[in-house]
C-alpha cells in the first residue's frame, strides 16, 4: 500500500503560489490529491494530476481525472463553525464517504457525493441562512 507523501505544489508556472498538500504517488509524474488546496479551487480531493518536479518544487501540469466528489466552499463565522448544525453536516459528508473540513477557523470544505450534493448544499444554506438573522 502507497503511503501519503507531502508535496510542495505549486499552481502557477512563476513559482509564487505554492501549498503544502497531502497525495498519494502514482507514478514520477502523476499524484492523487488527498485534501483541498486553500488557494486554487479547481483541483480538489481525489483529483488526479499530472506534475513536473523541479528540485523539491512540483508543478501542476494538467488534471488527468477529476474526482467523483463535488467541492463546495462556504465562509462561516466562528460561531456557525462551531455550530452542533455544522458538525452534524460534517459528520454526515463524511459517512456519505466525501470530506469535510474546517480551514482557517471559518472556510468550510466540503467534498460532496454528487447523489447527495443538493441535500447537503440546501441543509448547509439554510444554517448559513439563518446565522445571519
Amino acid at each position: 500500500m502507497k503511503e501519503i507523501e507531502q508535496f510542495h505544489l505549486c499552481f502557477d508556472q512563476d513559482g509564487r503560489e505554492i501549498e503544502v498538500l497531502d497525495g498519494l504517488r502514482i507514478d514520477a509524474e502523476t499524484i492523487r490529491i488527498e485534501e483541498n488546496p486553500i488557494f486554487y479551487d479547481r483541483v480538489s480531493y481525489g483529483d488526479v494530476i499530472r506534475i513536473r518536479r523541479d528540485k523539491d518544487i512540483f508543478y501542476y501540469i494538467e488534471t488527468i481525472k477529476k474526482s467523483e466528489l463535488v467541492r463546495h466552499a462556504r465562509l462561516l463565522t466562528q460561531e456557525t463553525s462551531q455550530s452542533r448544525e455544522i458538525e452534524s453536516i460534517m459528520n454526515r459528508v463524511v459517512r456519505y464517504d466525501g470530506r469535510a473540513e474546517i480551514v482557517f477557523g471559518g472556510i468550510l470544505i466540503v467534498n460532496i457525493p454528487r447523489e447527495h450534493e443538493e441535500e447537503i448544499l440546501q441543509e448547509l444554506n439554510e444554517i448559513v441562512m439563518n446565522a445571519k438573522e
